[in-house]
């Protein structure tokens, strides 16, 4: 009987989703392809609008700051994890908020449809509204930033006390019922798929052997994931580490089998969607798969 509930229930989310908040997104694939193994980015980021404050702990703590880098070329909101106590970093973005002087910025890339809003094209090197407020219609994050002007945050990405963190078994429900059409398009790749929120999701990971791959700026790591009580909810997810993050340190020592829990954010996962679209000739039915997905590990608890 509740194997009957979940499915009638995946289902109705499905059609959900079908209907209502498509989102298309357009990227150059030379972007995906000089991304998909890269955790983060590094860019001359000119800051339109910041919060005047941090977050309170119950609201995620972060300091949101919207702007633009023609990198990019897409709106982008960057955000501080608890900010609190990083004032130097604070200070620098509201010394140049609204002004024409470029910040250093380096954090991990994450595109996701949270916050695609009105704007249902989000096209890169496209025309977008001036920026006026610090949550503009977007779907590009630097999210969590790791360093400002040489200033270093690595030490922020830890959790955040006195905040709900969603339930595993609700996101990832979530997450692998996203629905997702890739579409090649030349030089291009389009992505049409609907709007999941669910940040900062607290679970657990299982390594599933002991092939990390080690990049420039991080790791990744394929894991099971699990809720609280150890429930097995996905077999196999690749997980995202920052190097020298708290996480990273930790997850590095691990062997396969071990287990470590977390906090993650999910992304577009853009070497599974570099894959679908190269090997699409063999397969057209990968085109219409659910929403490649990966998560960002942003901390890890000590138990």
């Amino acid at each position: 009987m509740k194997r009957t509930i979940l499915i009638f229930f995946g289902l109705f989310y499905c059609s959900i989703n079908l209907i209502f908040g498509q989102i298309e997104i357009v990227l150059r694939k030379s972007f995906i392809d000089s991304f998909k193994r890269r955790v983060t980015i590094e860019t001359n980021y000119l800051i339109a609008k910041a919060h005047a404050s941090p977050n309170s702990p119950s609201k995620d703590g972060d300091l949101h700051f919207s702007g633009t880098a023609a990198a990019i070329g897409l709106p982008i909101v960057a955000e501080i994890m608890n900010a609190k106590r990083e004032n130097d970093a604070v200070g620098i973005v509201h010394d140049k908020e609204g002004t024409s002087d470029s910040v250093k910025l380096q954090g991990v890339w994450r595109i996701w449809c949270e916050h695609a809003g009105s704007d249902t094209r989000q096209e890169q090197g496209g025309t977008f509204p001036p920026i006026t407020g610090t949550n503009p219609d977007h779907i590009f994050e630097i999210h969590p930033v790791t360093n400002i002007n040489n200033v270093n945050l690595l030490r922020s990405l830890k959790p955040i006390t006195g905040f709900t963190y969603k339930k595993a078994e609700d996101a990832f429900f979530r997450y692998s019922n996203a629905r997702c059409r890739i579409i090649p398009d030349g030089d291009r790749i389009i992505i049409e798929t609907n709007g999941v929120g669910f940040n900062y999701v607290e679970f657990w990971i299982e390594l599933i052997d002991n092939d990390q791959l080690e990049v420039e700026d991080g790791r990744f790591v394929f894991c099971k994931v699990l809720d609280k009580s150890k429930e097995i909810i996905s077999q196999k997810m690749r997980m995202v580490f920052p190097k020298d993050s708290p996480a990273e340190q930790k997850v590095k020592n691990l062997q396969a089998g071990d287990r470590m829990h977390v906090v993650g954010m999910p992304r577009l996962n853009f070497s599974l969607l570099s894959f679908r679209v190269e090997h699409s000739t063999e397969n057209p039915d990968m085109l219409e798969w659910n929403l490649p997905v990966e998560m960002i590990i942003v901390a890890a608890f000590r138990r």
